[in-house]
């Protein structure tokens, strides 16, 4: 997007526009993909890009809400869940996403198999909390962000050379 990069947010920081549609992917959609959505979701409004995310599960049932101690380990670090309702990965969001940002190794084998382009795929390298306490569920968001905050970077190089051409 030629010149996006240019623009600046209401705080006045340079603000990154990309048209990027970025899905989140776990197994259940109720712990770590949709933590990681909404953690990114408020660092990079933080950071003042914009784009498009979601989350999906590869083992979703849909229409579940998100595991209780994942709201409260995102509450505490400022990220609302509380009205996520999970979702299967679906054909369509095969074909309309640019960044697949998986959790573990097999989530990305289980995406290759599906067709998507291993250069499409972004591995977190999160366990699963499921099943644990709060605590657990604290370093997982951490671990989270922690491994977000190098995914923001990317995608502002990535952004900034694209307006830079």
């Amino acid at each position: 997007m030629k010149g996006a990069g240019g623009l600046l947010s209401p705080a006045g920081k340079r603000r990154v526009c990309t048209s990027m549609k970025i899905l989140f992917v776990c197994t259940g959609n109720t712990c770590r993909s949709p933590m990681a959505q909404a953690l990114f979701t408020q660092m990079a409004q933080d950071s003042g890009i914009t784009f498009t995310a979601s989350s999906a599960g590869l083992a979703a049932m849909p229409g579940q809400p998100a595991a209780e101690y994942a709201v409260k380990a995102c509450k505490a670090l400022g990220a609302d869940l509380s009205a996520h309702r999970s979702k299967s990965l679906l054909q369509e969001d095969l074909a309309s996403t640019d960044l697949f940002v998986v959790m573990t190794m097999q989530h990305a084998q289980a995406l290759m198999k599906l067709g998507v382009a291993k250069n499409k795929i972004y591995i977190l390298y999160v366990p699963d909390p499921f099943g644990g306490n709060l605590e657990t569920y604290t370093q997982c968001c951490k671990e989270i962000r922690r491994q977000l905050a190098t995914l923001l970077e990317l995608i502002k190089k990535q952004e900034q050379k694209r307006t830079d051409e």
